[in-house]
């Protein structure tokens, strides 16, 4: 009934035939043949058409590796989101102040723009910088960070143009590359740049307007690519009606401006912050996390921050440092000696600390 059948050849071995091509009136089908059996002895054979030809498993095979190469794009774009919120991570809260934060550095991150981050001294800006890069287009290329307080005018141009072998004495035999040529297609943090003295501000403008930089003692001005991220614990705006910083520069580097909150204005993180620098503390120090008594949760709750979250590690890693038995108490933040208070804190620097 069905011409070059092979069903005869199922019954004959009793194995089954799966994805075999025959031909059926003038075209040809895939197949498959399978024995059936009876009390375990082959007493016939049955044949399906499994596709109406070659072309449709092909075309099968195409949808199935389309559907394999989407699946495959869905997981890594999964395991990107995944590994950028580990960079959010580290800004530890979760209160309304921080979730906008990080909501911020989401939108902002894929743009190649300018960002100034501003706030208080030890509220973390270095770590938004950082997620700011990672989350960025550039995040494969270096993040290079520049103190632009402590950059001495005398030095300025080698330490962020570079200079080239023997351009002056003490220079390095074989040249050095700038902060500006280490950031190539990368990010160039500018730390407190604030504090930048008006004759560095000069140049560094001059970089950012034409985007050429030459090296001490070169001749061949090369183009740049960088993303600029500047941080400040200053009001800017004050400085330049007090004509301590340049208003072109200050243009410049403010195309979006993040506020960094005060640790006051997120007092409900405390308690995350609390077990985040406790496990780091345990990790570094070979020691088991400790025990908190709800004190010691009131009595963080309750001081003052004047130096934020970086006076709060200070103030618990001392802590950790004192208890005992593996049990974090109010006692501990008073041991060797040191005042539970925040006297000795001047302008933001701790004196006795």
């Amino acid at each position: 009934m069905i011409e070059n059948t092979r069903l005869n050849y199922v019954i004959r071995t009793g194995v089954a035939e799966i994805g075999q091509i025959q031909r059926m009136r003038g075209g040809e089908r895939v197949v498959s043949r399978h024995p059936i059996r009876h009390d375990g002895k082959v007493v016939g054979a049955i044949g399906r058409v499994m596709f109406k030809g070659p072309q449709q498993v092909e075309a099968l095979s195409r949808r199935i590796n389309a559907l394999e190469q989407e699946i495959e794009s869905y997981r890594s774009e999964a395991r990107k989101n995944r590994q950028n919120e580990s960079y959010l991570d580290v800004i530890v809260g979760c209160s309304p102040a921080i979730m906008y934060l990080r909501d911020q550095i989401r939108k902002i991150a894929p743009l190649d723009i300018p960002v100034l981050i501003q706030g208080e001294s030890g509220t973390g800006k270095e770590l938004v910088a950082q997620a700011l890069h990672m989350l960025s287009a550039r995040s494969q290329e270096r993040l290079v960070t520049v103190n632009a307080a402590a950059l001495p005018a005398q030095l300025v141009e080698s330490e962020l143009f570079g200079y080239e072998a023997g351009s002056f004495t003490g220079a390095d035999q074989k040249g050095r590359a700038g902060k500006f040529e280490q950031a190539e297609k990368g990010t160039l943090f500018l730390d407190e740049i604030g504090d930048m003295p008006l004759e560095v501000q000069a140049k560094l403008l001059r970089v950012l307007q034409d985007r050429i930089v030459e090296r001490v003692g070169g001749g061949n001005p090369k183009h740049i690519d960088f993303r600029l991220c500047s941080a400040t614990n200053r009001n800017l705006e004050e400085f330049v009606e007090q004509g301590k910083f340049r208003l072109d520069l200050f243009y410049r580097i403010s195309t979006v401006v993040i506020q960094m909150p005060a640790l006051a204005d997120r007092l409900e993180d405390i308690p995350l912050l609390l077990n985040h620098f406790l496990s780091q503390f345990a990790t570094q120090y070979s020691r088991k996390i400790p025990e908190v008594d709800v004190a010691v949760l009131d009595h963080l709750m309750e001081r003052t921050w004047p130096g934020n979250v970086r006076e709060l590690r200070h103030v618990i890693e001392r802590a950790f440092v004192f208890c005992e038995d593996d049990r974090l108490r109010v006692t501990d933040f008073k041991s060797a000696g040191n005042k539970d208070d925040i006297e000795g804190v001047q302008g933001g620097v701790f004196s006795r600390w």
